[in-house]
């Protein structure tokens, strides 16, 4: 991919050269001089987006050039970021890595650390502006906290980036008095107490932080545990088969850099996509988790469909045991189930109730699952739900790391695995660990071809982060082959 590339040619002298334009990573220089000679020409073809503005989308990224797999889109620094609000790990306050392990502080605020040494202990820009204010403020070292600290030090400042981050979505609005958000910002009110206490105004803006937080934080990892906010990531939009991945390098100055890839081709105008669900989830789930937390109901071409592309991830069993039940309108969170075989019928409630109650069982037996308990808990399934339902296929998945290569049901249940991520996960985007996993197991199967699978298996974990379980089960695959 050409975002892979460890070198090129200067198009000002034509030597080879290694110094890639940081934003495109397409372009290679002998040196800075040579790039700033270079900038007026490459400037029109560096950026490959643009950002749109629409009444219903609001601020959204556009193609500016037509673009293929593996190209570079966008790559950028965050303007915060820290340890996850939902966090219960610990945290280093000087380069975010997690800590969990090590009984280190440091020693002006007492907050945890990786070393005492951590180089982002002495950095003006990262852990230096809130040192001060925790040590007066002596606030219990809880690491999901430290985020919004972070945002409030920003806002109190005035600084360009609390400028950058006010221009994103925060939806407030929607997140008032009976909302869990509302119920949030109280939490986070209690566990700031003292902090408050100095500075009562922070209180004020404390529900546009978290919703800033709630609506625009990535996932990053590295390092693993901890968000980020970018300027212009934080403006993909949402698509249920996204056209756009991305991954995350600690750049020489400690900070999570996100580069964004296309995964397909994607002409010149067409809108930039990511994933903002999980994308085994089914067409419920997905769309309660984006009307909770991002405040809008998705409408893509797989939510419309009530087999979600040919999956049934959501598809249940009718009692008549001829037919299946599937919703009749999937975009009405209210509509009611028919039966394609016969006149029965039931409502969401109903639906709803019942996909919650084996939800539950689900999560219970995966705490201690073995191959008899899931294969049990399979069973039972199938005989309400589809075999591609998003309960059966999680099940699936763990069971067939248990099962031995002789059992012609490992075989059976990956295949149908397979066959669901690469309806749902064409281009490997979301779901690269998991297809690798299923790959590797069918890889072990009786009649399979062994070197393709862990060939595939081994491509797909190519874009891992550095000592991420992808990474070591890449490593592992490589081995193998």
């Amino acid at each position: 991919m050409d975002g892979d590339l460890k070198y090129g040619i200067c198009p000002v002298c034509g030597k080879n050269a290694t110094l890639k334009c940081g934003s495109c990573r397409r372009e290679f220089y002998c040196d800075k001089s040579h790039q700033s000679q270079d900038w007026p020409r490459h400037r029109s073809m560096c950026s490959g987006w643009e950002i749109g503005r629409d009444s219903v989308l609001g601020r959204h990224l556009l193609a500016t050039r037509d673009l293929a797999p593996g190209d570079v889109i966008l790559a950028e620094t965050p303007l915060v970021w820290g340890p996850s609000t939902h966090t219960n790990q610990r945290v280093c306050v000087g380069c975010s890595e997690r800590c969990d392990n090590v009984d280190a502080r440091c020693s002006e605020c007492c907050w945890p650390v990786c070393r005492s040494d951590c180089e982002g202990l002495s950095d003006k820009k990262r852990h230096q502006l809130e040192c001060a204010l925790l040590a007066r403020a002596r606030i219990v070292p809880r690491c999901e906290v430290l985020l919004i600290i972070r945002l409030l030090i920003l806002w109190r400042m005035k600084s360009r980036r609390w400028t950058s981050l006010a221009n994103l979505q925060n939806h407030v609005e929607s997140r008032g008095p009976g909302t869990e958000a509302h119920d949030e910002v109280s939490s986070v009110s209690q566990r700031l107490g003292s902090l408050l206490l100095m500075a009562s105004d922070c209180k004020n803006v404390l529900p546009m932080i978290c919703g800033l937080i709630d609506v625009n934080a990535l996932e990053t990892a590295p390092p693993e545990g901890s968000v980020a906010i970018y300027e212009h990531a934080s403006l993909l939009e949402h698509s249920c088969i996204a056209n756009t991945r991305h991954s995350f390098r600690i750049d020489d100055k400690g900070r999570p850099r996100i580069m964004v890839y296309a995964v397909t081709s994607i002409k010149k105008g067409q809108h930039l996509s990511t994933m903002y669900t999980h994308a085994l989830w089914s067409t419920r789930a997905r769309r309660e988790h984006l009307l909770t937390t991002k405040y809008f109901a998705c409408r893509c071409k797989r939510c419309a469909d009530p087999i979600e592309l040919g999956t049934h991830l959501g598809t249940l069993n009718c009692p008549c045991k001829n037919g299946l039940m599937l919703p009749n309108d999937p975009l009405n969170s209210n509509t009611n189930w028919s039966c394609d075989a016969c006149p029965g019928i039931i409502t969401s409630a109903e639906v709803a109730e019942l996909i919650d109650r084996l939800e539950e069982e689900v999560v219970e037996v995966m705490k201690q699952a073995t191959e008899y308990t899931l294969s049990e808990l399979l069973s039972r399934l199938t005989v309400l739900l589809h075999p591609g339902h998003q309960h059966c296929i999680s099940v699936s998945h763990s069971l067939i790391q248990l099962l031995p290569a002789t059992d012609p049901r490992k075989s059976e249940l990956c295949k149908r695995i397979m066959d669901t991520v690469s309806r749902l996960d064409p281009y490997g985007a979301r779901l690269a660990l998991y297809t690798a996993v299923t790959l590797r197991e069918l890889a072990m199967c009786p009649g399979e071809d062994k070197q393709v699978h862990l060939a595939k298996a081994a491509l797909l974990l190519k874009a891992e982060p550095p000592n991420s379980p992808g990474e070591r089960l890449r490593r592992l695959i490589e081995v193998e082959l």
